[in-house]
């Protein structure tokens, strides 16, 4: 393990802790959006997808800082393991903090990849409606106002029966 003074150790750390809430933050919006689309609770969507686009944008902040941090450490991004193993060269805990944000990071791809199945399920099967009811609207109706049958190609009206 590299002692804490090693240069650059503290901002790194102070920059995965703040990717890491960051990430924990943006996996619960993703959470709750899921509970939202699945529980047809709808109404309450615009706003987290309001907060999601905010913790999107900070969250991709942090990436930005951590990837100038990289630059200047000279650490490469990738390939995968090549980063890991730069980030084990600073000591075990932030070895493990990382991995943690991938499984984070992972989990956020999932749930996202998932949401937007269920949102597009979702707006298939509104788009699916909209045509039935379409369809009904635009089929004639078999009563009149005044309660006379129609007849359905035109003509004139028949009796109550």
């Amino acid at each position: 393990m590299i002692d804490a003074a090693v240069p650059g150790r503290p901002q790194l750390a102070a920059l995965l802790e703040d990717l890491e809430q960051a990430l924990d933050r943006f996996n619960a919006l993703l959470e709750q959006e899921e509970q939202v689309l699945t529980h047809a609770r709808i109404d309450t969507l615009a706003q987290i997808a309001q907060d999601k686009l905010t913790a999107s944008s900070q969250l991709e902040a942090r990436f930005q800082a951590f990837r100038a941090f990289a630059d200047y450490a000279g650490m490469p991004l990738t390939p995968a393991h090549l980063l890991d193993e730069a980030l084990a060269g600073f000591d075990a805990d932030i070895a493990a903090q990382w991995q943690r944000i991938r499984r984070l990071s992972q989990a956020a791809r999932v749930r996202n990849a998932s949401n937007g199945r269920l949102i597009e399920t979702r707006r298939n099967l509104n788009d699916r409606l909209i045509a039935e009811l379409s369809q009904t609207r635009e089929t004639p109706q078999l009563y009149g106002e005044d309660g006379r049958i129609r007849p359905l190609g035109g003509g004139s009206a028949f009796d109550k029966a």
